[in-house]
């Protein structure tokens, strides 16, 4: 009896984590990876694991892929811890970084950087996500006014070994056309998803195609 109650309960545990995984895949993908174009790179900071992964529907067919939408990953394949940090450039100056030359404007601005880890049986490396303040579209008002690191950013660098954020063996979904060494977008969705991914538009200016990316929620 002891034995049935100490199983009862572990299932009881583990069904907020399955049905929230569930709810993810059966989410509708245009919806899930809104972006939150005000969101700021400070509300991304924290602890972050892999919920999902995606492949663009116009990307999966020019690829002459069958595997395209939402996609399941394994359970602890991948987490993230993002850092928001004051640009370094600026280290010891009340002005802050110059962000308008022209104008001789300067402000407080943010640099991100992630520390992405793989289970062990992916890859025994840590990759390190840089994306510097100037990465983000934004807008310059005056002295120390101005929007900043909000929205969609570019990543400056993936910086790993070989460079690899393992989406295809993460996801098991092989071809030519992915090349995970080309993840160069971090944004945060309007349903609280962090996504890193790769796409042929211009995300941090505009929505457009996801070619392929993760999908992270916040740890608990």
């Amino acid at each position: 009896m002891k034995k049935l109650l100490v199983l009862l309960l572990s299932l009881a545990l583990l069904l907020p984590v399955i049905a929230g995984a569930e709810s993810i895949l059966e989410a509708d993908p245009e919806e899930l990876l809104a972006f939150n174009r005000e969101s700021p790179v400070t509300d991304w900071e924290g602890d972050w694991v892999l919920a999902a992964a995606f492949i663009g529907e116009e990307f999966a067919e020019d690829a002459g892929l069958e595997t395209k939408g939402l996609i399941a990953v394994p359970e602890k394949a991948v987490s993230m811890n993002v850092t928001a940090i004051l640009d370094g450039s600026a280290t010891g100056s009340d002005a802050g970084v110059m962000v308008d030359q022209a104008a001789y404007l300067h402000a407080h601005v943010y640099d991100m950087e992630a520390k992405v880890t793989f289970a062990a049986d992916i890859a025994d490396e840590e990759a390190t996500l840089r994306l510097p303040w100037d990465g983000w579209v934004y807008t310059v008002r005056g002295e120390n006014d101005g929007d900043f690191n909000k929205g969609v950013g570019k990543l400056s660098k993936v910086a790993a070994d070989d460079k690899s954020l393992y989406f295809t063996k993460v996801t098991g979904v092989a071809s030519e056309d992915i090349d995970d060494e080309n993840m160069k977008y971090v944004g945060m969705t309007s349903s609280g998803m962090l996504v890193v991914c790769y796409s042929d538009d211009n995300l941090v200016k505009k929505d457009g195609e996801i070619a392929f990316g993760y999908i992270f929620t916040k740890a608990e």
